[in-house]
């Protein structure tokens, strides 16, 4: 799964994508220093991993990870192609999160693209370009069905963007979207279709007030400070913490806004913890356990015949996988069974 971080130049998005994944992307003070995307991968926290190692004691132990992508600004005008617009736009639509990062911190050596600070009219600039963009893409989609007969298929995706036109002529508000619609329009990567967590990179120094920002309140917004997490580097956790709090930002600092994004993914963690590692994998939600196995490797696939399985919780309170059995805590699972969120999972399979 990728994560693209997205909004206006100079709102902290290289920043933030060095804090993630230690990439050393280019971090200057002028737009458009990100031309190229810069791609790197993020560790997943994982607290059940961390007690697995803590019991299990494994010579090796491996988080699940996630993809980020640091993508250029965009401008006012970018679905018209300003500002390498289209590019951006493009690099965009390869993401299946967008990570929008706003600028909510005063720094004169930070020039604002716009002179002024304000998240809320930059929310809507970035927004505004993003609806635009789908909207040129659903028009495009709407001559082609509207034009002679059409299959089933056809008929059912032609009502679905109808909807998302209805929606996208309004703002960039997504409509209440079944699955099967959803799965319809995949291919066309609409940004509207995709979960959007909103960011404010706020200050390292004055406490933020989401009360001044009506417009981002009632939003799912995760509050955070780049320039804080810069000065606490080497800190220790509950210092950070506190420092967070004392600035109404998150306590739990980048760790949580990986987890969230993590989470509007609709993934899953499973373990295993066979031989010298013991390991967190991320799944959708609603994989059947045969999927499961051969994300671990082809061959559990397809010689697939059963899966000992346990609870994450009654593995912590027994101990280990050997005494979870001995307790009757271990299932016997074929292969259209659905994991779930912290199953520790042994595959049988014919070589």
């Amino acid at each position: 799964m990728r994560i693209g971080i997205v909004g206006l130049p100079n709102v902290g998005k290289s920043s933030l994508f060095n804090l993630l994944t230690k990439a050393g992307a280019k971090v200057d003070l002028y737009p458009f220093t990100t031309i190229e995307k810069n791609v790197g991968i993020v560790t997943v926290p994982d607290e059940r991993l961390k007690k697995i190692g803590e019991l299990l004691k494994p010579p090796k132990l491996t988080y699940a990870t996630i993809e980020f992508v640091d993508i250029a600004g965009l401008v006012k005008g970018a679905s018209q192609g300003e500002g390498l617009g289209n590019k951006f736009l493009a690099h965009i639509r390869e993401s299946h999160l967008l990570l929008h990062l706003l600028r909510y911190f005063e720094d004169s050596t930070i020039p604002h693209i716009y002179e002024t600070i304000d998240p809320e009219r930059d929310m809507e600039i970035v927004n505004s370009e993003l609806a635009i963009a789908d909207l040129e893409i659903v028009e495009k989609h709407l001559s082609r069905l509207e034009k002679g007969p059409k299959a089933l298929e056809d008929e059912h995706r032609l009502g679905v963007l109808e909807k998302i036109k209805r929606a996208l002529m309004k703002g960039f508000e997504p409509p209440p979207l079944t699955p099967e619609e959803i799965l319809a329009i995949k291919d066309f990567g609409l940004f509207i279709t995709k979960p959007v967590v909103y960011a404010l990179n706020c200050s390292d120094s004055a406490p933020v007030d989401i009360n001044a920002l009506p417009k981002l309140k009632n939003r799912d917004i995760f509050l955070f400070s780049v320039a804080l997490e810069e000065a606490l580097e080497g800190f220790l956790e509950e210092e950070k913490r506190e420092a967070r709090a004392e600035l109404n930002l998150a306590v739990e600092g980048p760790a949580g806004l990986v987890r969230k994004c993590f989470s509007l993914l609709n993934l899953i963690s499973f373990y295993t913890v066979k031989g010298d590692e013991s390991r967190a994998w991320s799944i959708p939600k609603g994989t059947k356990i045969v999927e499961a196995a051969g994300k671990i490797h082809s061959d559990f696939a397809e010689g697939f015949i059963k899966a000992e399985v346990v609870a994450f919780e009654d593995l912590a309170n027994s101990g280990s996988f050997h005494l979870a059995k001995e307790q009757g805590k271990v299932r016997v699972e074929g292969k259209n069974y659905e994991v779930r969120d912290g199953d520790v999972i042994l595959i049988k399979f014919k070589a």
